[in-house]
C-alpha cells in the first residue's frame, strides 16, 4: 500500500441538493477530532486522525469541511501539518479505544479487521493466524496481503446513522459469550475420556464400517464426511475411504488416515422434527454435513442457518438438516437450544491433524472447469466474467473462453489467454437470509459480469444502490442481481462478515 501523500487537495463533491440546507452531524464542530477518509484510488479503506478546522455555514448547503491531520505533514521535517477540505461523508468520530478484553481476545480467519499502516488505520480481512502471534491481513482495496502483531490491529466498525456497528456494548456481549463458549467447549473435551473412546472404536469401527470423519484443517472446521474403514493401521489411526471425495484424477475414492477422535458412527436419523429459531444443527452442504444454528423459520419449512465457522448464511428444506449430536464416550448427546446454554461456536482442540480434503482443493484448474476471470485492462478493474477453462498454455497461463462474452464476429464466444491469478473457481451460491444493509460489500451483476460495489442506499422492493469505487458511479439494482462480496485467498473463499 501507498504511504499517504502530503500535498493538498480539494474534492468538489456536489451536495445531494443545490438548494436544501444540509444538517451536518452534531459531532461535526471546529476543533472536534475526527478521523478521515479518502476516495482517491490507492487510499480507499483507509482512515487518518486528524481534527476539524472549518465547518460550513449553518445556512450553506455545502457539506465540505476543513480538516487537519495529526501524523500527516506538508514538508518533510513534520512541522506543518497537512490541511485539506473533504466532504462530511468522509468523516466520523475516532473509533472506540481499545478495551483490555478486546486486547486479549483471539482474531479469527475471516474476521475484518483496521491494520494501523503508514499512519492510518486500513481495513482488511484476516486471512492467516500465524504462530508467532502475527496474523496475515489481506487488503481488498491494494490487494495486498501483510503480517501484523496483535497490537497493531483493531476490530473493525462501521459510523452508520450516527452509532458505532457492532455497538461497544454488542462487541463486549459477544467476548463474553466466546469465553463462555470456551469453557464450553472445555468441558466438553473434559467429557471425553481417551482410553474409553479407544475401546470404542475398537468395537465399532471394523472394516467396511460406514462412518463420518472430521477435519482440525483451516475451511473445514465443524465439517463430517461420510466414509467407510478400509484398515485399521494402528492402536490410534484407521483408513477410510470417503464416499462423496475423489482423488486428484476425479475418478478414485479419496483415501486417507484418521485418528479415532476424528471418527464416529452416523448419528441417528430424525423424523418429522420442526426446526425452530435457535436449534443446534447440521446442514449438508458440499457433500459434508456443517455445524449451524437455525437463525430463521418459514412457513414452508425452509429455515435460515448460519454456518458457525464461516458465518456464511443459506437456506435449506427440511431434507438437507438434522438435529447436531455429539459423540462423547460411545454415545450421543443433544445439545441445548441456544438461550437454554451457552453457545459453543469453537472446535475442540486435539492434537492430531487430518490432511486436507484434495477433492475440494481448486488450486489447480482442468480442462472444462467453471471459472471467473478478472481483467488488468483500465477500466475492468474488480470485474470478473463467467467463463471455463479450455487449454493449459504453460507458464501458469490458460486459454479460457468466455461465456457472455462475444469475439469480433460477435457469433462465437470470446477466447482469451489469461494469467493464472486472473482465474478463480466460482463462488459458493449464497441465499441470503438477512437483507444486505448499508455499506455491505457486493458483487452486482452488470455488463455480463460482476463487479465489486458497496451498498450505498437500501430501497424499497429489494432494490439497493450501489456504489462502484473505481469509477465512482452509483447504480440501482434488484437483490437478484446482487450476491455477498468475498475473495479468493490462499485456496479459500474469504467473505465479508458485514453480509
Amino acid at each position: 500500500m501507498s504511504s499517504r501523500r502530503r500535498q493538498s487537495t480539494h474534492r468538489n463533491k456536489p451536495p445531494e441538493s443545490s438548494t436544501a440546507q444540509i444538517r451536518l452531524p452534531p459531532f461535526l464542530k471546529p476543533g472536534a477530532a475526527v478521523e478521515i477518509s479518502s476516495d482517491e484510488s490507492g487510499f480507499r479503506g483507509s482512515w487518518y486522525l486528524g481534527k476539524v478546522v472549518t465547518v460550513p455555514d449553518k445556512d450553506s448547503s455545502s457539506t465540505e469541511c476543513e480538516v487537519e491531520y495529526t501524523a500527516l505533514f506538508f514538508d518533510k521535517e513534520g512541522r506543518k501539518r497537512l490541511r485539506e477540505v473533504v466532504d462530511a461523508s468522509q468523516l466520523r468520530p475516532p473509533a472506540p479505544a481499545v478495551s483490555e478484553r478486546e486486547k486479549r481476545r483471539e482474531v479469527a480467519v475471516g474476521e475484518e479487521v483496521d491494520a494501523f499502516y503508514s499512519d492510518g488505520w486500513w481495513e482488511g480481512t484476516v486471512t492467516e493466524v500465524l504462530g508467532d502471534g502475527r496474523l496475515s491481513v489481506y487488503f481488498r482495496a491494494s490487494k495486498e496481503q501483510i503480517r501484523f502483531r496483535r497490537d497493531e490491529l483493531r476490530l473493525h466498525r462501521e459510523w452508520v446513522n450516527g452509532a458505532w456497528r457492532p455497538a461497544i456494548e454488542e462487541r463486549e456481549e459477544e467476548e463474553e459469550e466466546e469465553e463462555e463458549e470456551e469453557e464450553e467447549e472445555e468441558d466438553l473435551l473434559s467429557r471425553v475420556e481417551p482410553e474409553t473412546a479407544r475401546g470404542i472404536a475398537k468395537q465399532m469401527f471394523s472394516i467396511g464400517t460406514i462412518v463420518e470423519v472430521s477435519s482440525d484443517e483451516e475451511g473445514f472446521k465443524g465439517s463430517w464426511f461420510s466414509a467407510k474403514v478400509i484398515e485399521h493401521v494402528d492402536e490410534d489411526k484407521y483408513l477410510v475411504e470417503y464416499l462423496d471425495l475423489r482423488e486428484e484424477n476425479g475418478i478414485e475414492p479419496l483415501k486417507e488416515e484418521a485418528d479415532f477422535l476424528h471418527i464416529r458412527p452416523p448419528p441417528p436419523t430424525d423424523e418429522d422434527v420442526d426446526f425452530a429459531v435457535g436449534d443446534k444443527i447440521d446442514a449438508f452442504y458440499n457433500d459434508a454435513w456443517w455445524v449451524g444454528d437455525v437463525i430463521e423459520s418459514m412457513k414452508d419449512g425452509i429455515v435460515g442457518v448460519c454456518f458457525r465457522y464461516t458465518g456464511e448464511k443459506m437456506r435449506f428444506g427440511r431434507h438437507g438438516l438434522r438435529l447436531r449430536r455429539d459423540w462423547i464416550n460411545g454415545t450421543w448427546q443433544l445439545p441445548l437450544k441456544r438461550g437454554e446454554m451457552k453457545r459453543a461456536t469453537k472446535k475442540v482442540p486435539c492434537d492430531r491433524n487430518v490432511r486436507p480434503k484434495k477433492a475440494i482443493d481448486k488450486e489447480h484448474f482442468s480442462v472444462g472447469d467453471p471459472v471467473e476471470v478478472s481483467s488488468v485492462e483500465e477500466g475492468f478493474e474488480d470485474s470478473w466474467f463467467l467463463a471455463k477453462v479450455i487449454e493449459y498454455r504453460g507458464t501458469d497461463k490458460w486459454l479460457v473462453e468466455y461465456e457472455k462474452l462475444k469475439a469480433e464476429d460477435g457469433k462465437e464466444p470470446l477466447r482469451e489467454e489469461v494469467n493464472v491469478f486472473q482465474i478463480r473457481p466460482r463462488p459458493q451460491e449464497t441465499v441470503m437470509v438477512n437483507p444486505f444493509e448499508k455499506l455491505d460489500e457486493v458483487d452486482a451483476l452488470y455488463n455480463d459480469g460482476w463487479w465489486f460495489g458497496v451498498v450505498k442506499k437500501v430501497l424499497a422492493k429489494s432494490n439497493y444502490l450501489v456504489h462502484f469505487p473505481k469509477t465512482d458511479e452509483v447504480l440501482k439494482f434488484h437483490v437478484s442481481r446482487l450476491r455477498p462480496h468475498q475473495e479468493w485467498i490462499d485456496g479459500k473463499w474469504i467473505a465479508s462478515s458485514k453480509t
